[in-house]
């Protein structure tokens, strides 16, 4: 019972933090975009703007998977191979370190996806550059 409890107080103000961060910033729920795009190597360049580390991955529509944590203002350069959503877009999420989505959003790799998170009040938002 007593482990219970510990358990119970550790979770508790890291469920409220994801819930507000969830009020502040609530995930997009957007169809991926039709059809379907480009079958190869897809290069990606992801700059982290904020003064935080931030996790995250990327998805394509074949399922490809790529995980990223990325340290504050640090840039990440990689490539994945697999075939894109629609318009050649991949799937962009952020999340916390349990893997909980807090902002998604579909991009394209020609550019830049700088991704960033500030304070507000007691909250965290999270955005990124989506093309």
């Amino acid at each position: 019972m007593l482990r219970l409890a510990v358990v119970a107080a550790f979770l508790l103000p890291l469920l409220t933090w994801t819930a507000s961060s969830h009020a502040q910033n609530p995930p997009v729920t957007m169809s991926p975009p039709p059809g379907v795009g480009e079958t190869g190597r897809v290069c990606f360049r992801l700059v982290n703007k904020s003064s935080v580390q931030l996790y995250g991955r990327l998805r394509m529509k074949s399922r490809e998977q790529y995980t990223f944590r990325i340290n504050s203002r640090d840039i990440l350069e990689d490539c994945f191979v697999g075939t894109t959503y629609g318009g050649n877009r991949i799937s962009l999420v952020i999340s916390n370190f349990l893997g909980i989505p807090l902002f998604n959003c579909w991009t394209t790799t020609f550019h830049n996806i700088e991704l960033n998170a500030f304070r507000k009040g007691d909250a965290w938002i999270y955005t990124a550059v989506c093309e």
